[in-house]
């Protein structure tokens, strides 16, 4: 009997083993976890395929934080890993890896200390998550990074609404974004970013559309949670904005 229950246990085992988890079962249950941790539609934006630098994070928070999760499931690879940490850590004060079994161990050694990190794993045929790190803060973030997640036109206002009058409409894009860094603490630009996305409903930043006056607009993402208060994005496009 002993033999024969030791037998079965290798079975389930390699059984198991051989259940790899999909992208798509990962992100299901990552979702309806997170719905259920920010579910403050007021306060809380949940995004899937939120635009960064020259990335996209599988799903963001935006919040009193700004938040990226990446999705690493058994049917990925890591390839794409060291250039996902490189524009996430510009942008977003906190970063969480949810990763499976399969790429676990190298992708653990492969993140910075700082990013939170996830197992996911089948369990009784169904995607379970496990933290194994809590996420800490971003000691990276890049200014103009940041500034370049905002539109041209938020970038005005936020330098008006600071008192910084270096620059004006007729200024390129990049110009406003330089000013942006140069005189707004990080902690600041942070907060204006996080509202300026919460403003639009949730989009980061993708592809240029408006290349007569250098500002950028996106593509849209898919939003997941969303009330949006839309009394801050009115009032930049409000005419009598100073130049």
């Amino acid at each position: 009997m002993s033999r024969y229950n030791s037998i079965m246990a290798k079975r389930r085992k390699a059984l198991r083993e051989q259940i790899v988890t999909r992208d798509a079962d990962i992100r299901k249950v990552l979702l309806a976890d997170l719905e259920v941790k920010y579910n403050d539609k007021s306060h809380d934006l949940i995004v899937e395929e939120f635009g960064c630098k020259s990335a996209r994070a599988d799903v963001a928070v935006i919040n009193g934080s700004l938040h990226a999760y990446e999705i690493k499931s058994d049917s990925d690879s890591l390839d794409r890993l060291p250039s996902q940490i490189d524009a996430y850590q510009s942008v977003f004060e906190y970063v969480t890896l949810v990763c499976g079994r399969r790429l676990l161990e190298r992708a653990r050694t492969t993140i910075p200390n700082w990013w939170g990190l996830q197992k996911a794993e089948h369990k009784n045929g169904a995607v379970v998550l496990r933290e194994l790190r809590t996420p800490k803060p971003n000691p990276q973030q890049n200014a103009l990074a940041l500034a370049k997640m905002l539109w041209k036109i938020e970038a005005l206002a936020v330098l008006r609404k600071h008192g910084v009058r270096v620059v004006t409409s007729k200024h390129s894009a990049d110009e406003v974004w330089h000013a942006v860094a140069t005189h707004m603490p990080i902690p600041t630009l942070t907060h204006e970013v996080r509202e300026a996305i919460k403003a639009r409903g949730g989009s980061g930043f993708a592809r240029l559309s408006t290349p007569s006056d250098g500002s950028y607009t996106t593509e849209s993402t898919v939003q997941v949670n969303h009330s949006p208060g839309l009394a801050w994005l009115l009032s930049l496009q409000s005419p009598h904005l100073p130049h």
